[in-house]
This record gives structure tokens, C-alpha cells and sequence, in this order.
């Protein structure tokens, strides 16, 4: 036979055979297939659980771009604004900065506001700085002291602002004083009092308003001067403050500053809201010793229940406690509907009086009340002042240089809207840190924190008479019988 017959015919019976087995063989195949598929599964497993003996992968670097932030002094801009000769320019802009949105104090900004648009009217009107109109420009800060920066670097830069003032937060204020610094600008500060404003004793930063420290200290210096009020032979006072924040801080600066004074102090913290002032009236009376005064740093509505409810339980001006209620005054006719007995009430405040308000405060008061109907807050005063201060400047100085504003500003001695300028510690006169504290540095040393007193009932606030201090009382002999100060 053909050898390719045989082939064909033995691979057809192969192929026969391979059916047949399959056929036959089909299921047990199927099962033993499955557990041979088991078995490796297990192997795999197994093998997990072994370190492996093979070579270590191959590394790969990658190279992604890296972006690195240096930090460094920024070199100020050359301004672009003349600084110098006054016959190069038709108008004298003054930069103002302010909270005129949350979350800054807003109300507050606005109060500066008009304060500096007045001023700006005022010295336009007799004439401008020689021959020349001022031009504010104003931005709002919002309380933020990134936002004060930013724009403090536009007034110099963009806007040729020759002074910079206002401002009311503290934060703002040194975010403010590092651009003047930068650009060798002057700023003179209305309103913020923390002492590092001035203290490092920066060349372009001066301040009107008092610092914290000067704030701290003026209760005890005025209870110096009144001395022993009860005659038991110690001074003790009592602070009575909000259990928060606000009134943790004034407890806080009391102890650093006023046993240096001779006075023994305890703090007591209330939790607002409330109408009931009994703890702290018990508080008070288990005392050993009489307060010689009683200080109330709480909202007008707690205020005046808790001095209504001391009156009641003996504590009072007549019985030798003094009572200071800082709220006192920012409502006379509430304080006597709800303290009729409230004669002799002691109250702070920040900023002139009308008896003791200058000419030139008086007519900014009337203008202002114009626009508000009430009298101007101390930050209106400040605000004010800051503008005719900047404009007083640029005149004796002659020049838009700010090193000659600057030294022109040392030497003020003018009568303003909050009383009569100086700064007496400058660069000629340097506070040491010892016996005249750093934070005077370019800072007026007057600004007016007074203590004033009702002395009849149902009296005008305006009509309260200023006890202290001395440069500012309107009176030779004390209002209460037995209470003494110095002359």
C-alpha cells in the first residue's frame, strides 16, 4: 500500500479514537482539570508568604519640578511720585486708611471718615498748605492687615500720598508702619494704643492716641490722688468686668500696672447675660475692708443693674466707695431713669469733653454732630486731628521730602481739636526705656483720659465736670465731701 494511504488511514483512526476518549474520559477530565486549578491557586498563595529570592526591582527616578518660595526683606519700588519740591505738583494728597467694611469696625470708620473729610474741608478753606489744596484718598482696610499694606504701598506709590493717617486696629497699624518704613513715609496713628506701635522707636511713626499702657495706668494714678478715700488705711478697689475676653484683658493689664501704685486689686469676672447681681454683691460685702472704689467695665444694660443693685445693698459714694461706671455716660438719660440716686457717679473717658474741649474742637464738634447728632468719639477726634497735624507739617516744612515732614513733625507745638500737640521724645530726645517709658517715642503725651463725675441729679453728661487729671479739671475743690485729691 502507498505510504501516504497508510498515514491517512492510521491518523483518521487516531482522530477516531481521541472522540471516543473524550466522550468517555470528558467528565472526569472537567473535575481533574478543576483540582489541578486548585492546587496552583494554592502554590500561588503559598508563595506569598515567602520573602522573595528575586533580585531587587529596578529604580526609576523622576524628575517633577519643585517649587521653592524664598523669603527675603522685599526691596521697596522706587515711587514714582515726586518728593520734594512743592512747585512740582498742584494738589497735596493725604492717605488715609480705614475699616469702612466688616469685618472691621465700620461704624468707627465712618465716624473717621468724616472727621478727615472735615479736616480737609477746614484747612482748604483758609487756603490750603502754601497755596496748594490737600486731596484725601482714602481705602478701606476692613480691619485687615494685609489689606492695610497693600493699599498704605498704592498711597505711596500710585496715589503720591506725602503723609499717611488714621486707622483704628492695631494689627493694621503695624502691618501699615512696616510700608512706611519701607518707603521712608510718615504715618501718624489716630486710634490704635498697643505700646509696639512706638516703641521700637521707628523714624516715620508717630500716634495721637493714648497707648495701652497709658490707658492701664490712668485709673490708679487718678486713685493716687485721691488717696485713702475711706480713711481705713489701705487702698482697695474692686474691678467687676465680662467673664470673656474684652474683660480678661483688662484684668490683666490692672495686675501688671496698678499694685505698682499702691493699690490691691481683685478682679471679679461676670457671666453675661444676667439681672441678678447678688453673687457679686455678696462677694463685696464679705470683704473685711471697704472698697475705696468700685469699677464697672460692663454693657450699659448690666452696668446699670449691677450699680442699681450695689446702691441698694449700701455700696455707694455716700457710705465711702467710690463707684466708676465706664457706661455711665453714653446715655445720661437711661443712667438717671434707672439710678435716680446715682449721684456722684464716676465715669472714664477717652477724648475731650465739653468743658474742656478747645475752640477749634468745639467747632469740629458742631460739624460733626451735623452728621451723627451726638458727641464726636475720641477715634473722630484723633481722626481729625491726624489730617491737620499732616497738613501743619507739610507747611512749616516747605517741602514734600519726608524726612523734613518727619523732622517738621517733632517739632509741632500747635493747638488742635483734642488739645495742644507736642512730642517731646524724638530723635533728639529719645525715651530711655527706664524712666521714660519706649512706647513715647513720637507719641503725644496729653491725650485726654479723663474722670469725670455727676454732681447733681438728673445732670447732662455734657454738664459732668472732669475730676482728673489736673491739666484738664475745670474745678478747684472736689464735688463729693471727703473726697481729696491733689491740687
Amino acid at each position: 500500500m502507498h505510504p501516504f494511504l497508510i498515514l491517512s488511514w492510521r491518523t483518521l483512526r487516531f482522530f477516531q479514537w481521541s472522540k471516543a476518549f473524550v466522550h468517555h474520559y470528558s467528565k472526569r477530565l472537567v473535575w481533574i482539570g478543576g483540582l489541578l486549578l486548585c492546587v496552583l491557586l494554592w502554590a500561588a498563595g503559598c508563595q506569598q508568604t515567602v520573602p522573595s529570592q528575586s533580585p531587587p526591582p529596578t529604580q526609576v527616578t523622576i524628575l517633577v519640578p519643585l517649587e521653592v518660595t524664598r523669603v527675603a526683606t522685599p526691596t521697596p519700588l522706587a515711587p514714582t511720585c515726586p518728593r520734594g519740591n512743592l512747585n512740582q505738583v498742584n494738589e497735596i494728597v493725604i492717605g488715609a486708611l480705614l475699616p469702612l467694611s466688616k469685618p472691621g469696625a465700620l461704624m468707627n470708620g465712618f465716624g473717621m471718615q468724616t472727621a478727615l473729610n472735615l479736616a480737609i474741608e477746614d484747612v482748604n478753606m483758609a487756603g490750603g498748605v502754601l497755596g496748594k489744596q490737600l486731596r484725601l484718598i482714602t481705602y478701606d482696610t476692613s480691619g485687615i492687615p494685609n489689606r492695610g499694606a497693600f493699599f498704605a504701598e498704592r498711597l505711596v506709590r500710585e496715589d503720591c500720598a506725602a503723609v499717611l493717617v488714621g486707622v483704628y486696629h492695631n494689627d493694621v497699624a503695624m502691618a501699615v508702619k512696616k510700608i512706611a518704613r519701607q518707603y521712608g513715609t510718615p504715618v501718624i496713628f489716630a486710634d490704635p494704643h498697643a505700646d509696639e506701635i512706638t516703641a521700637d522707636q521707628a523714624p516715620e511713626v508717630f500716634r495721637v492716641g493714648p497707648t495701652t499702657s497709658m490707658l492701664a495706668q490712668a485709673p490708679a494714678k487718678w486713685l493716687t490722688a485721691v488717696g485713702d478715700y475711706n480713711q481705713d488705711g489701705t487702698k482697695f478697689v474692686i474691678l467687676i468686668v465680662e467673664n470673656n475676653s474684652v474683660g480678661k484683658n483688662w484684668v490683666e493689664l490692672a495686675q501688671a500696672s496698678w499694685p505698682s501704685y499702691g493699690l490691691d486689686m481683685e478682679p471679679v469676672l461676670v457671666d453675661l447675660p444676667t439681672t441678678d447681681f447678688s453673687p457679686v454683691i455678696a462677694r463685696v460685702v464679705a470683704h473685711d475692708r471697704l472698697p475705696d472704689a468700685v469699677f464697672i467695665h460692663l454693657s450699659k444694660d448690666a452696668a446699670f443693674n449691677l450699680q442699681r443693685q450695689l446702691l441698694d445693698a449700701g455700696i455707694g459714694p455716700q457710705k465711702k466707695t467710690l463707684i466708676i461706671n465706664s457706661a455711665s455716660l453714653t446715655d445720661d438719660q437711661a443712667f438717671w431713669q434707672q439710678i435716680p440716686d446715682g449721684g456722684y457717679t464716676i465715669a472714664p473717658r477717652i477724648g475731650p469733653w465739653s468743658s474742656t474741649v478747645s475752640a477749634i474742637g468745639t467747632q469740629f464738634a458742631q460739624a460733626y454732630s451735623q452728621y451723627f447728632n451726638h458727641w464726636p468719639e475720641a477715634y473722630a477726634f484723633e481722626a481729625y486731628d491726624t489730617a491737620r497735624l499732616a497738613a501743619d507739617a507739610i507747611r512749616r516744612a516747605q517741602s514734600l521730602d519726608p524726612a523734613k515732614i518727619i523732622a517738621a513733625l517733632e517739632t509741632t507745638n500747635i493747638d488742635l481739636a483734642s488739645g495742644h500737640y507736642t512730642f517731646p521724645y524724638g530723635s533728639k530726645n529719645p525715651p530711655d526705656g527706664e524712666r521714660v517709658p519706649a512706647y513715647l517715642w513720637h507719641q503725644w503725651p496729653d491725650p485726654p483720659i479723663l474722670f469725670l463725675q455727676y454732681g447733681a441729679v438728673a445732670q447732662k453728661a455734657n454738664d459732668a465736670t472732669v475730676i482728673w487729671p489736673k491739666v484738664y479739671r475745670k474745678i478747684d475743690s472736689p464735688l463729693l465731701p471727703g473726697l481729696k485729691q491733689s491740687p
